[in-house]
């Protein structure tokens, strides 16, 4: 039987207390483990309800939407993407460009340019380059 990793916590209280019955202390556990995590706000509005600040998932940081253009997305809570379009750019290049790296370092251990014994290093050495963060530049 495989449990899903986010019952594993509750599945494992319910194991150490199997066969006994529920008390306040063990309901208050549970209710713990069930309870919503409160998201962090991403985004600030003035008095008027207007988004004024988004915090970038890209650049990790609060960009005034005045300054930083951001793309429309209706499915978040503030109508705007959680990247700026610049962030967007950036992390999409980086990602196909980790996407080549690692089929061309593929194809070097396939034709012996690379020992396999260097792949682990050379795949890490990728996937730090591709989490560096292009600081916002205006243009």
């Amino acid at each position: 039987m495989t449990i899903k990793t986010a019952f594993v916590t509750l599945h494992n209280l319910i194991k150490e207390n199997e066969g006994k019955k529920l008390t306040p202390t063990l309901i208050a556990k549970l209710e713990e483990l069930m309870i919503a995590k409160v998201m962090a706000k991403t985004f600030k509005k003035d008095d008027d309800g207007n988004v004024t600040h988004v915090f970038c998932y890209y650049h990790k940081e609060w960009e005034d939407v005045s300054e930083v253009p951001y793309g429309k997305k209706a499915s978040t809570a503030h109508g705007l993407n959680t990247m700026c379009k610049q962030g967007v750019s950036h992390w999409s290049k980086q990602q196909r460009v980790m996407k080549q790296a690692k089929s061309t370092l593929l194809d070097d251990v396939t034709n012996g340019v690379v020992e396999p014994s260097e792949l682990p290093n050379l795949l890490a050495e990728i996937e730090e380059t591709a989490k560096t963060i292009v600081t916002y530049t205006t243009e």
